[in-house]
């Protein structure tokens, strides 16, 4: 918009108003001077009051039009520029109104032209705008009829301004495409109207405790360098409301421009008060871009995580593959988020949420961990059972464990040999192709074979009780081991949802409605 919107509204106004009565008392001052063509003499005294009249009314429109037309500009001339360069008449230096013996205000406005970028990483934000200052300077009056026009930078250099400048400021650059982008009036009163393009990045220190949910208060500090406040003082406009305004047609993909405030800043320093202007920026996060690109792509992963309850016990491999991935996908998007952030002290509303969903696809391995190891410490408890039930088994075949430990020990009798010191048996010495026909009376020989018989069918017996036994401890064990594994996956397609939509509750509560 800038002045010349400005300048082109109120022409606009004007014409709209008095075009008509312009035209009409144009036609009227004809008809009066060609009078004695189309009326008589006697009607020509009697409309004379009229024609008077009208044409007072007249000569006010136009001056008013001429005032504000654009082409009434005056041209730099050489007495002004000569008045610059007199250096005992002008001090470019001292300010306007330092021998009267008071501060001089300058009144400030904006036109926003565009806003962007603002940066959670930077901390910064990038602003487009018309700056338009206002200050009179008694010195520059002179007889010209309309505004003197400035548009040479070493004229307006030679000139005193407002070495204003932006305190938070990174970078400004004053726009230069295709030309200088700027414009100074010298009304002939002695008012000087000073309007610029101006680019700057400015530095907006951001609290991101409910990123991406936050909206963001961005300060814009405008203050004097060489002047105190008993010199020059700020302020805004008065005259011009409000004193920012901006394009409605601003869009930025991922803030909306809430409001503009403006205030006041001023400050003590060691060198004394300064005068400070403020300009507010209120901006809300778009919140939509990053539901679609982190919230629901992350919730999506915690949903597929819980297709793990529905695995059967024993797909060890597919479950543990599934939790694993799920949990490396959302570890990567958590990275990638904290990428675009700036590492700060506390934590913020994304984290929480980033932290919280790996915890449910991380307790997702726990549970099959805790699944597994319910099936397998069944299965292993308890591993002497099957044996003590085939010692009781045989000792109860057997006649008792007095018997048991006989057998056993004519067993291991039968394989030494026999030296009977009191007996003539124990001189004897048999040949070894004899021994078969020894009578049993000298060396036992039917109560051996009786008993190793005896030891063979307890041996076998043992082993098929064994094998039986284990077999069906197994089974039951594997059966007692799934029923326990199914029973926690049973609980956990129930807890775990539940405990996430609790999770999403509780937080879209607290940093939406009640922070």
């Amino acid at each position: 918009m800038g002045i010349h919107a400005n300048a082109s509204h109120f022409q606009n106004r004007f014409r709209t108003q008095h075009v008509k009565s312009i035209s009409v008392t144009k036609v009227i001052l004809s008809v009066y001077l060609d009078g004695g063509i189309f009326l008589s003499p006697p009607l020509t005294m009697m409309l004379l009051p009229i024609y008077s009249l009208l044409l007072l009314l007249a000569l006010p429109v136009k001056a008013i039009t001429d005032e504000i037309n654009s082409d009434n500009f005056i041209p730099l001339t050489r007495e002004f520029i000569d008045l610059l360069r007199n250096e005992s008449a002008y001090n470019r230096y001292a300010t306007p109104t330092q021998y009267l013996g008071h501060a001089t205000n300058v009144s400030m406005s904006m036109y926003i032209e565009g806003i962007s970028s603002f940066s959670a990483q930077t901390m910064d934000y990038h602003l487009d705008m018309y700056f338009q200052q206002e200050w009179a300077d008694p010195r520059l009056r002179h007889n010209g009829t309309g505004p003197v026009l400035v548009r040479d930078k070493k004229v307006f250099e030679m000139m005193w301004h407002p070495d204003v400048y932006f305190a938070n400021a990174r970078h400004a650059s004053f726009q230069d495409i295709t030309d200088d982008n700027f414009l100074v009036w010298v009304y002939p009163d002695g008012k000087i109207w000073y309007d610029c393009r101006i680019s700057l990045i400015v530095i907006c220190m951001m609290d991101l405790w409910k990123y991406p949910l936050d909206s963001q208060v961005c300060e814009m500090r405008i203050l004097s360098y060489a002047y105190p406040e008993s010199q020059l003082h700020l302020r805004w406009s008065e005259r011009i409301q409000p004193p920012i305004d901006r394009n409605m047609d601003i869009r930025m993909p991922d803030m909306r421009l809430i409001d503009i405030r403006t205030g006041t800043c001023n400050g003590t320093y060691s060198t004394g008060i300064w005068s400070c202007m403020t300009a507010v920026f209120l901006v809300e996060r778009e919140m939509m871009h990053h539901v679609m690109q982190t919230y629901f792509p992350t919730a999506l992963i915690v949903v597929i995580s819980w297709f793990n309850f529905w695995l059967d016990i024993d797909s060890a491999p597919a479950r543990v593959s599934l939790s694993i991935t799920t949990l490396l996908t959302i570890s990567t998007q958590a990275n990638a988020v904290k990428m675009a952030l700036p590492e700060v002290s506390y934590m913020k509303a994304i984290d929480v949420w980033m932290g919280m969903c790996m915890a449910f696809v991380f307790g997702v391995m726990i549970e099959f961990t805790f699944c597994h190891f319910a099936k397998n410490q069944e299965m292993h408890r308890n591993d002497a059972a099957p044996n003590l039930i085939v010692d009781t088994t045989l000792t109860t075949l057997f006649g008792g464990e007095a018997n048991m430990e006989e057998l056993s020990r004519d067993i291991e009798r039968q394989r030494l040999p026999i030296h009977h010191s009191n007996s003539i048996e124990s001189k004897l010495r048999i040949p070894p192709e004899l021994n078969d026909d020894v009578p049993s009376y000298f060396i036992g020989a039917d109560r051996l074979n009786q008993r190793r018989t005896k030891k063979q069918s307890v041996s076998k017996l043992r082993d098929q009780v064994t094998r039986r036994a284990m077999s069906w401890r197994r089974f039951l064990r594997n059966l007692r081991g799934r029923a326990v594994a199914n029973k926690i996956d049973e609980k956990s397609r129930i807890v775990f949802p539940a405990t996430f939509i609790l999770f999403n509750c509780a937080y879209w509560s607290f940093y939406l409605a009640f922070s």
